[in-house]
């Protein structure tokens, strides 16, 4: 029998305000479902794009979820975007660099189907962006050894791959949406969740990678392309992509 989650039902229809109210009023009716309740509050805060205030509810979830699974990954990838996008740049950074350090180290055992690929290329676009080019080898480093073992091939594995100089990104956008033309692209994407997740993930990468190369503008393009997506609801990228584009240029 299907469980009825009227919250979470405004959240996949971008009601995301609605979705705040009706997952407070959740926690209030069922303390039961605590932690679901607040982890899908932090998202809906998020998709209203109230980034300070999910702050709170990701460090809480996120303790809790290693405290009952010794090795999961926790919320440090929705914090590390949280404090990005209310201006904690160094703040994020840090989260971010502490995170891909620990599934190196193997300290983190439960990544993305691709074995960690997420938080790889959002370190290499914070420390690429902040300037900081020891990070921006320790997340192409990082990103380098990911390839080498078979879950690469997984989502978001092909856009570290196009990062990396592995396929090109023709290839990436063809093998996330079956069209190599970025337009028809974005129309058999635009429907269908899945696929605009995996279309996110290649323009982010692509935009990563012209930021890496000194192309601002080539950065900008690809940024408002991921960004002019509906929002993909379960990548964080979309979101420093949305913060690119609303950016004044320098």
């Amino acid at each position: 029998m299907a469980v009825i989650n009227p919250a979470r039902d405004l959240f996949d229809s971008y009601r995301f305000k609605e979705a705040v109210e009706a997952y407070r009023r959740q926690l209030r009716e069922g303390p039961e479902s605590e932690w679901a309740n607040l982890s899908g509050l932090s998202l809906a805060l998020m998709g209203a794009g109230e980034f300070a205030a999910a702050i709170p509810y990701l460090e809480k979830v996120s303790e809790h979820r290693h405290e009952e699974l010794r090795g999961s990954l926790g919320c440090e990838i929705e914090l590390s975007v949280c404090h990005w996008m209310i201006g904690d740049r160094m703040q994020a950074l840090g989260i971010i660099k502490a995170l891909v350090i620990a599934v190196r180290d193997r300290k983190i055992h439960y990544t993305d189907f691709a074995g960690g690929v997420t938080q790889g290329l959002i370190l290499c676009y914070m420390a690429a962006t902040l300037h900081v080019p020891s990070d921006v080898d320790l997340a192409m480093n990082y990103l380098k050894k990911l390839a080498t073992r078979p879950r690469i091939r997984n989502w978001p594995g092909p856009a570290a791959l196009f990062l990396l100089g592995g396929i090109s990104f023709g290839e990436a956008v063809k093998n996330a949406t079956g069209s190599a033309d970025l337009a028809q692209a974005r129309k058999i994407a635009e429907p269908h969740v899945m696929t605009r997740r995996y279309l996110t993930n290649i323009l982010f990468a692509a935009a990563t990678e012209r930021r890496m190369a000194g192309d601002e503008a080539g950065c900008r393009m690809f940024m408002a392309e991921c960004a002019s997506l509906t929002n993909p609801l379960a990548e964080d990228a979309w979101y420093l992509a949305k913060s690119e584009v609303a950016a004044p240029l320098s």
